[in-house]
Parts: C-alpha cells; structure tokens; sequence
C-alpha cells in the first residue's frame, strides 16, 4: 500500500528532477553579461554589434551608445546609454541542442514600461539572416515577464542561432536584474 509519505516524495523528486533539467537547458545572459565585466569596472558597447561574451551580445543603431555596469546589488547588470532608438540583447543557442521552443525571461528596472520584440535569427553558411516572426512582450516594471518562442526545426544550411530582444525606445539608465532562455 502506497502512502501519502511515499506519494509525496514521489512527487517532490519528479518535480526535483525537472527542474534539475531545466536548469541545465538555461542560457543566464546576465551571469554571461557580469562574466564579460571581470577585472573592469564597466563596458563600452559601440554602434553594431558587440560581443560581450561567446553566448551575450549587445547590438546598438550607428548613433547610440552604452555602457554597461555591475549592479550594485550584486546580481544584475546596469546598462546606460544615451542616442539610442532601440538597442538588442542577443544570446546565442548552444548549436548541439535542438529544441521545439525557449522560453525568455526579462525582469528590468527603468522608470518606466518597455516593449521589446522577441525573435529567433537562423545565420545562414552564404552570410544571410533568416528572422522568425517576432512575438510582441511587454516588459513590466519591477516584475519577471516571460514570452514563449516557438522554434523552427533548424535548416541544414544554418550555421548558428540567436534569440533576440529587440528594446524598443530603451531608456538612458537602465537595470536588468534577470535576463535568461530556458530551452525545451
């Protein structure tokens, strides 16, 4: 006879168990983002793109600029910039892992709400892009917003992958506390 005890701890270590998947399935951009400020006080991101790290990028129109810093709560990072219609934050998909969906979470700080369109973009062998649809998030103040991506099976001709937060009208002062993909 099976008892509540035993059902329970059933239950706890499936539970335990998907969570320990998940885990190994998420790509941290802000851990990514605080490894590339190792033995620096702060950052410089140029107009283009700028690799932060092998799996974070920072991408700016020709007029902006930014830097990005530390957050004084240990855990995040501040991103301030000034001349900028919109700015992306790019984290690049592991290429072994072939996944039908990601999940992408945002938590920011920045006086105000934002909006950000949320993209996949394949890297084609001849030098092209290919652009998913992009799926509209709104990125609340002070709170964790979560938007689901459904992924294309990869074409054989694609060489990488990237999910894109493309930040429309970001603000001159701005604090990311949390920014991860979790691929399922």
């Amino acid at each position: 006879m099976t008892t509540l005890y035993d059902a329970a701890m059933r239950n706890f270590q499936a539970a335990a168990d998907i969570l320990v998947s998940l885990q190994s399935s998420r790509l941290d951009l802000i851990g990514e983002a605080r490894t590339g400020l190792i033995s620096r006080p702060r950052l410089s991101i140029r107009a283009g793109y700028n690799d932060v790290t092998p799996f974070f990028g920072v991408c700016l129109p020709t007029s902006g600029q930014a830097e990005i810093i530390a957050g004084e709560s240990g855990k995040g990072i501040e991103l301030r910039c000034s001349s900028a219609d919109w700015m992306t934050f790019e984290g690049t998909l592991p290429r072994s892992l072939s996944t039908e969906s990601c999940y992408v979470e945002i938590q920011a700080s920045s006086g105000r709400p934002m909006v950000a369109d949320v993209f996949v973009r394949d890297f084609i062998e001849d030098g092209a892009t290919r652009d998913s649809g992009h799926r509209e998030c709104h990125i609340a103040m002070d709170a964790v917003t979560i938007c689901k991506l459904e992924l294309a099976e990869k074409a054989d001709d694609v060489t990488g992958r990237r999910v894109i937060l493309h930040l429309r009208h970001p603000t001159s002062r701005l604090v990311l506390d949390r920014l991860a993909i979790t691929m399922i």
